[in-house]
């Protein structure tokens, strides 16, 4: 298994072809909209360039760009709540990244949880109809993403099933993917396990939940599973790659 390099540290949202939001959408937003006006401000809005603005949330700044017609589609493999049938590259995207002066810390969960509720705010934007993840090449519907983020932002569980993907590899077990983004690392829970229909799906979330709050694997360990199973965690790769696997 190798351990992909994640690459953008952007939030993506969707529009229909050709309907990508404008500047005035944005500012309109902020004055009628009262949810959003708490979360976001206006903190730049470039005389001489109608693609982009720059937001204030929490202290951070972020660069929405793309209000002059879009951004090229991001790169997705995982959808979560969008229809397989549904054309990514014939919509229209902004794209919610990180300002400048947060190019350290991109990977840091209060920059992204920041980020988040940015983008639910934006999600009030006419015609919004997904968000994706940059590092986890996940989409997501708007139903998904408010379904899974509000409960993270009050301190609840990390919403592995889009902040981060599962798939499953060529032998059968499942492997995440964007996981590494915030702790560098990626599971791997073996095809024995990955047969059990749900207990797979279980075990990664119980698991990335604990590795994005911090906890460390550096020589193999024993957990117990959801279901109350006892399960082996082996570091492989040199720490690269934690395999999930049944203990007993």
């Amino acid at each position: 298994m190798t351990v992909p390099t994640p690459t953008s540290s952007a939030f993506y949202v969707q529009f229909p072809q050709g309907r990508a939001p404008r500047v005035q959408a944005v500012l309109d937003l902020l004055r009628q909209a009262t949810d959003a006006a708490r979360i976001l401000t206006v903190t730049h809005q470039p005389q001489d360039d109608d693609d982009w603005l720059e937001l204030l949330s929490s202290g951070l700044t972020f660069d929405l760009c793309g209000l002059s017609g879009g951004v090229a589609a991001p790169q997705v493999a995982v959808r979560y709540g969008v229809a397989a049938d549904t054309d990514l590259d014939h919509s229209a995207w902004l794209r919610l990244a990180p300002g400048a002066h947060l190019s350290g810390g991109r990977s840091q969960l209060p920059v992204v949880r920041v980020m988040a509720g940015v983008v639910l705010a934006l999600l009030d934007l006419p015609d919004a109809m997904g968000v994706a993840w940059g590092p986890a090449r996940t989409v997501m519907s708007t139903e998904h993403f408010r379904r899974i983020i509000p409960g993270w932002l009050k301190g609840g569980a990390f919403p592995a099933l889009g902040l981060t993907a599962l798939s499953r590899d060529a032998a059968g077990g499942v492997v995440s993917e964007g996981l590494s983004f915030f702790t560098g690392l990626e599971l791997r829970i073996e095809p024995l396990l990955a047969k059990q229909p749900g207990l797979a799906g279980k075990i990664a979330v119980r698991l990335i939940h604990s590795l994005v709050e911090g906890w460390t694997v550096k020589e193999p360990t024993e957990v117990e599973g959801p279901e109350g199973e006892i399960l082996g965690v082996i570091p492989e790769e040199n720490g690269k790659i934690l395999r999930v696997c049944p203990a007993r």
